[in-house]
This record gives C-alpha cells, sequence and structure tokens, in this order.
C-alpha cells in the first residue's frame, strides 16, 4: 500500500438499457487511517417513480492487521422520508455503539440480536480489505459480519477467477478483472414482507475488480442477477 492513496469513481447503475442510479465513490488512506465516502440517486424514469438518493461515510485505522473502522455514517432519503444512521466502534467497548433517527420499526423490519453487532465491520471497509487482499495478490476468498446500523448479515466473498471483460458502452471498463461472489445470511434488519427472503439461491452477486491506467485495482462492473433481470453497475474510465 502506497503511503498516501485518493481515488474518485463514477457509477452507472442499469437494468438493460435503462439507467436506474448513478453513484460516487472517494476513498483516501495512508498509512494509519482512511477514509471511504459514497453517494447515490435514482436517475431518468426511475427518479420520477421512486425519488431516492443517499449517503455514507467510513473512517477507520490502517493497521498491520488491516482496517479497523471507526466509524460509519449514513443518510437516505425516499419521498418525503429520511434515515440518518451513525455507528460507532470504540477499541475498549465489545459492542458498537448506534445512533439511528428513526429507529427502525420491527413491525416492518427483523429485530437485530442484542448481543450480534460484536466482531462487525461495515460494508466500505469489508470491500477495501477485499482490495487489498487481491492487490497483494491473494484470492477473494473472506467471510465477514456486516453491520451498517440497519441491517446486520453474514456475508460470504468467494473467488471466481480472471476474466476478460469487453466493453459494453463507450466508458467502461475493457481488461482483465477479478471476479468475487457475494453470498449473504440475514440475520436482523430485513424486510418481514420481502418476496425475496426466501430466494436468495435465486440471486447471483458478482463484483469485477480490475486494475486502472494508474495501477488501482477497484471494482470496474458489478451484477446482480435475479428472475426479474440483469442489474449492471458500471465504471465510468473515461
Amino acid at each position: 500500500m502506497a503511503a498516501e492513496e485518493s481515488l474518485q469513481l463514477r457509477y452507472e447503475v442499469a437494468w438493460g438499457n435503462m439507467t436506474l442510479a448513478e453513484a460516487k465513490v472517494n476513498y483516501a488512506l495512508n498509512d494509519t487511517r482512511y477514509e471511504i465516502e459514497g453517494s447515490g440517486e435514482s436517475q431518468g424514469t426511475l427518479a420520477f417513480l421512486f425519488p431516492w438518493k443517499g449517503s455514507a461515510r467510513s473512517v477507520g485505522l490502517t493497521t498491520e492487521k488491516g482496517f479497523q473502522v471507526s466509524r460509519h455514517d449514513s443518510e437516505g432519503s425516499f419521498r418525503d422520508r429520511t434515515r440518518r444512521t451513525s455507528v460507532i466502534w470504540r477499541p475498549d467497548e465489545p459492542l458498537p455503539e448506534l445512533m439511528a433517527e428513526p429507529e427502525s420499526d420491527l413491525t416492518e423490519v427483523t429485530p437485530v440480536p442484542e448481543d450480534a453487532t460484536a466482531g462487525t465491520a461495515d460494508p466500505f471497509t469489508v470491500l477495501l480489505s477485499t482490495l487489498d487482499r487481491l492487490e497483494q495478490g491473494e484470492r477473494c476468498d473472506a467471510e465477514a459480519r456486516v453491520w451498517d446500523g440497519r441491517r446486520l448479515y453474514d456475508l460470504k466473498i468467494g473467488h471466481i477467477g480472471r476474466a476478460e471483460l469487453v466493453r459494453d458502452r463507450p466508458w467502461t471498463y475493457n481488461g482483465t478483472a477479478i471476479g468475487c461472489s457475494l453470498t449473504y445470511t440475514p440475520i436482523g434488519g430485513f424486510r418481514k414482507d420481502s418476496e425475496w427472503k426466501d430466494r436468495q439461491d435465486e440471486i447471483r452477486r458478482i463484483i469485477w475488480i480490475g486494475r486502472l491506467p494508474n495501477e488501482k485495482m477497484v471494482p470496474v462492473r458489478i451484477e446482480l442477477s435475479a428472475p426479474i433481470g440483469k442489474f449492471v453497475g458500471r465504471l465510468y474510465t473515461q
């Protein structure tokens, strides 16, 4: 890892030829700390039907053992409803502290077991750790318990291997990428009435990670395949 690194990334999320959302991810890290910030909002017809925007930010420590999250903040707005969440991890506390406004409605979502958030990390830190393993020539393979303040789940990352991605838009990535599969087991905070909660085996999630001209390894393509079609997040490379 270089002494100082920073990068700004921009993605389009589409369902077929229909653009659904755009997202931006900025990260900066050095030998002692890291910061990752992401934001996104719905686009096109989806923005008219389901106006949504959100942001999230994680900060933590860079240590010899890897990345250790200190705080994760997120905010999301859907129509006239806004939710704000903060999770703080402290070295001397076994469980992270949660601040949520409003609190999760347990008539709509499953409860989060009181002591199940021990040993967790936020989604950004898990992704950063995966990129670091690949930079070191290792495989994607890992397991983590992920907590963003609203949803808690066990995440399993599998190694698919190398493939040649072909540019399918004038501005997308073209070249060698490493595929990492994502599967998760919900623990708490998921909608009770979700039609997909018992159909996870029908959904396939892959993150393709490639190396940019500046030598940084980043997600260049994200795929979610479900019975209703394939959703793809594409990195703007131009």
